[in-house]
């Protein structure tokens, strides 16, 4: 696992794990809305999405499935 995709609005957590993430030597994009994460997501790019559930314009739970429609990515939401 190299890549990872964050959907989260929280700054104090963008932080947090950005940098531990980071520190391990893995690579991290982040995406506050769920539009921007449409803008960020494409097939095979990630090997983990981690997803808020509750976002300022939608849910981590209909980004999780359309997710699971298009990639093999490992999801945890």
């Amino acid at each position: 696992m190299k890549r990872l995709f964050l959907l989260e609005d929280d700054l104090s957590l963008i932080n947090g794990l950005s940098f531990a993430v980071k520190k391990e030597g893995y690579e991290i994009d982040v995406a506050r809305t769920v539009l921007e994460g449409d803008t960020l997501w494409a097939d095979d790019k990630y090997d983990l999405a981690i997803l808020d559930v509750s976002l300022p314009d939608g849910s981590g739970f209909d980004f999780c499935r359309k997710i699971r429609r298009t990639s093999k990515a490992y999801v945890r939401v």
